[in-house]
């Protein structure tokens, strides 16, 4: 009876910790899922510019401080309890204060849109890359809840696409911002996520880590082709999105800076499937 006993807890904690095992050992799994979590905390450094230029639509900001941003704040505290939980190795505070302080050094990291129109474009732009990202997540990871976290994510994007698509158009109607222009904007509204803002995080987070790390250690060009292949394959892309996300397939344009080791007619309508 007694053997019996002790035995029951560890038959049902084995599923479970080799589960944290597999999560652990997964490389690009650590380096995105750190990455997404960066980038949700600096979400009202990304969306000054925004606030600012639309600071006349009120029911716009409203929106953006009353539910957009509250919702990216506990998204960002979600995942960095996750990641603090999953991966110690991570020196979580130190990454944060560094990306942030390249991030804000360089006024919000990245080109300024010249316009509002530019500007909502690019967050419709980003809602849709967060999208196709958390959903492909969600059916890819090994951790039930990760995956869970991951598809309410995808769904909260897909909820807050049409408020930025509608600022978008209304403000390219004024502006007449074509659809020569909306492309050109799209193309490098993605070229900059890939080659700055995921970049400026991968590299906060290489830099980071400790020596002991449970998965082996690789460069962004590396870790770039294996989400490729992790999207393409659990994204469940629609036409629309893969025309636009093969922008992530071109040769990546990186400053010179070395990889760190581990311690409508009228106007563009942005048509892309539902994140969730």
């Amino acid at each position: 009876m007694e053997t019996t006993t002790l035995l029951h807890p560890v038959h049902r904690s084995a599923p479970r910790s080799m589960q944290l095992v597999l999560v652990r050992a997964n490389g690009p799994l650590f380096y995105s899922i750190a990455a997404a979590t960066l980038l949700e905390s600096l979400a009202p450094v990304y969306t000054a510019r925004l606030r600012h230029l639309f600071r006349t639509d009120r029911a716009f900001c409203d929106w953006m401080e009353n539910e957009w941003l509250p919702r990216k704040a506990a998204r960002a505290a979600a995942l960095r309890d996750y990641v603090e939980k999953t991966w110690p190795e991570l020196d979580w505070t130190a990454a944060s204060e560094q990306c942030r302080g390249a991030v804000e050094s360089d006024g919000g990291l990245g080109p300024h849109k010249a316009t509002a129109a530019h500007e909502a474009l690019a967050h419709c732009v980003a809602a849709t890359q967060s999208g196709v990202f958390y959903r492909s997540v969600a059916r890819w990871a090994d951790d039930p809840r990760l995956r869970e976290m991951a598809a309410s994510m995808a769904r909260e994007e897909a909820l807050s696409f049409p408020h930025f698509r509608a600022a978008y158009e209304r403000r390219a109607r004024v502006e007449r911002f074509g659809l020569f222009a909306a492309w050109r904007a799209t193309q490098t509204s993605m070229r900059t996520a890939r080659d700055l803002h995921l970049a400026t995080a991968f590299r906060t987070i290489s830099a980071q880590c400790g020596p002991n790390v449970p998965f082996p250690v690789m460069d962004y060009a590396e870790f770039l082709r294996r989400m490729r292949a992790v999207i393409e394959r659990h994204g469940d892309l629609g036409t629309v999105e893969r025309i636009l996300l093969r922008t992530w397939k071109s040769r990546p344009c990186l400053p010179n800076i070395p990889e760190s080791q581990p311690r409508a007619a009228a106007c563009f309508r942005p048509v892309f499937k539902a994140a969730a």
